[in-house]
């Protein structure tokens, strides 16, 4: 495994084995649907026509921000401290479920072997400081930013403590700044956005949910046994 070394204050990181509740919370009202208790009708483009679904709405008590679910992102998930987010099909990835047993009531279930996900990069910021970052689903199709969206660093307003400061979780992109290394202007823009993918980890959750470590192997030890059962098998 190459390892890369990264800038000082960066750590490699990947999630840990926890478990959370997965369900369902946007269905389309096809003729003979009827909107069940908990979620509200809204109209969405898709595929070129307008389509009615049930969805419901949410706060996320870490990142202090308001979310809604969609047709793009359908999947409501319930953290380790009762935090809730939602979710697109992709990002279940990380999680070992088939999406066919996901329903309107929630199941538990946990994250995958993490030998068999990808790397991300962490990087602390101090609690006493206060920062945003633009996450990816924030940008709407016509360029606008969805204030509710934007993830505070820090938060003032959080109900969980952040211990020594949050975490900024982002992709690894070869022969690039790291995200927090670039210019503000160019990090709150929808490409390094989605590039990147950048996210923000509260401090007392990154401890319990992510392996963070300066190097790769350091990570990989952890897993070695499974991966010796792999090659078993």
């Amino acid at each position: 495994m190459e390892n890369i070394e990264l800038p000082n204050g960066y750590f490699w990181c990947r999630k840990g084995i926890y478990q959370v509740q997965i369900e369902l919370g946007c269905y389309e009202l096809r003729e003979g649907k009827v909107l069940l208790k908990g979620f509200e009708e809204g109209k969405f483009i898709v595929d070129g026509v307008e389509k009615k679904y049930a969805v419901k709405k949410g706060f996320n008590k870490l990142e202090q921000n308001q979310w809604i679910t969609s047709p793009s992102k359908p999947f409501i998930i319930t953290g380790t401290v009762g935090e809730r987010w939602i979710v697109k099909v992709s990002n279940l990835s990380s999680y070992d479920v088939n999406i066919e047993d996901i329903s309107i009531e929630p199941i538990v279930v946990s994250t995958i072997d993490p030998s068999e996900q990808e790397f991300l990069v962490a990087h602390q910021i101090p609690a006493r400081e206060k920062n945003i970052v633009i996450p990816s689903w924030a940008f709407s199709s016509d360029g606008n930013i969805d204030e509710l969206q934007i993830m505070q660093v820090n938060s003032i307003f959080s109900e969980v403590s952040h211990l020594d400061g949050d975490f900024i979780v982002s992709k690894f992109i070869p022969n690039q700044p790291e995200y927090w290394e670039l210019p503000e202007k160019v990090r709150n823009t929808r490409e390094a956005a989605e590039l990147y993918d950048p996210r923000v980890v509260n401090g007392s959750i990154m401890v319990t949910t992510y392996d963070v470590a300066r190097t790769k192997e350091e990570i990989d030890k952890k897993y070695s046994n499974n991966f010796a059962k792999k090659k078993v098998k």
